[in-house]
């Protein structure tokens, strides 16, 4: 059997992030488990904070960022133990995961399709590579229904 004592959910504070939190919440509510939500800041600005219109100067402000995302996205009846860590993302979940006895990471992909997608070599991706623990990776809704085409893979090697 399973259990799931402690989730960690990774987020970039864009709205695609959200759909791992839903994902986080639901598994811990099913297993009763301990949930961690994680921005990894990179010492300069993070590229995927700059996705989501973020930037930081100091670890203060991604706190107060963090929190304000957990209080608009996260029940308020819901414990969630909130972190940021200062590095490469990828790295620091890891890391993270690693030094918490994490059992799952929940990440959300941000849908891009075609071999756009393949070569791009992101955050997600990566942290699945080499995780030595699940990962459940998780398509925003929006996105849930972009299957690759062969169009898209036509456009993305210009043969079209």
């Amino acid at each position: 059997m399973i259990f799931l004592k402690k989730i960690l959910v990774t987020t970039d504070l864009s709205p695609h992030s959200l759909a791992a939190v839903e994902y986080a919440l639901s598994f811990g509510t099913l297993y009763t488990s301990r949930l961690y939500l994680l921005l990894v800041m990179e010492k300069r600005e993070a590229v995927h904070a700059r996705e989501a219109h973020v930037h930081f100067r100091t670890e203060e402000e991604a706190t107060k960022a963090l929190e304000e995302f957990a209080r608009n996205n996260v029940p308020h009846d819901v414990q969630m133990n909130l972190v940021v860590r200062k590095g490469n993302p990828v790295e620091g979940i890891l890391r993270f995961a690693g030094e918490e006895g994490i059992d799952m990471i929940v990440m959300a992909t941000h849908g891009h399709t075609g071999l756009r997608h393949i070569l791009m070599g992101n955050v997600t991706e990566k942290v699945v590579r080499q995780s030595r623990i699940p990962v459940l990776t998780v398509k925003p809704r929006p996105f849930r229904e972009n299957d690759i085409q062969d169009e898209d893979v036509e456009k993305d090697l210009h043969l079209r």
